[in-house]
């Protein structure tokens, strides 16, 4: 309702984005009004408002991992390499991101990750227990302090995503369960689940707290 400045809420798959417009006699004083307006939703939506003005989330990661001389690595099973394939969009993004492993069988993710035969028997290959192995045995093989895999197989409901972040400085990490079930198109329940994970990649970098999640450990895994 506010005439001016106005601000527009676009949907987009994941994610919102909201765009502020103002109208002053100079371009410095749009910029001001736009700026507070800015400022008021972030006030609002805390850490959940990533950035301004940039191309997509991953950049905001890319910048965040550099500024803080951070390297990550991801393992994908069900997203099939998005994660990977967003941060190497993104120019620079060599500096911070090495690897990414597509552990889809669970033959690839014993053989790479080191994950126990033994674990995915006990608990089904999509379970916590199995993506807390796969980020910690990400960041093993590549020597990444975050790492973190995003990914889902049948033998659960349509949409049940697990994703973990793991820690190299801390040795802990956030283990997350997603249920993307209402979303039956595969791609969009891909995206979401990459959007989630590389923000919970952003969130780990800049030492915030991963809402939804829980903590674990290498001996949890």
């Amino acid at each position: 309702e506010a005439a001016n400045p106005t601000a527009a809420i676009y949907c987009k798959t994941g994610e919102c984005e909201i765009r502020v417009t103002a109208r002053e006699a100079t371009e410095q004083a749009a910029e001001a009004a736009c700026n507070a307006r800015i400022a008021e939703f972030k006030e609002i939506l805390g850490a959940a408002a990533y950035d301004v003005d940039v191309p997509a989330l991953e950049y905001t990661v890319v910048r965040a991992l550099r500024e803080h001389g951070l390297h990550a690595a991801a393992a994908e099973s069900c997203t099939g390499g998005m994660i990977a394939e967003r941060l190497t969009n993104v120019p620079g993004s060599s500096e911070v991101f090495g690897y990414g492993f597509v552990t889809y069988a669970e033959a690839a993710k014993q053989k790479l990750l080191g994950v126990d035969a033994a674990v995915i028997e006990k608990y089904n290959v999509v379970s916590g227990p199995v993506a807390a192995a796969m980020a910690f045995g990400a960041a093993r093989e590549s020597g990444a302090e975050l790492a973190g895999p995003g990914g889902a197989l049948p033998g659960k409901p349509v949409g049940t995503v697990y994703l973990a972040g793991a820690d190299t400085r801390t040795d802990t990490g956030y283990l997350m369960r997603l249920t993307l079930g209402g979303y039956q198109d595969r791609q969009i329940i891909r995206t979401r689940a990459a959007l989630y994970a590389l923000d919970m990649l952003r969130r780990m970098a800049l030492g915030l707290d991963v809402p939804d999640s829980v903590r674990f450990t290498p001996e949890m895994a």
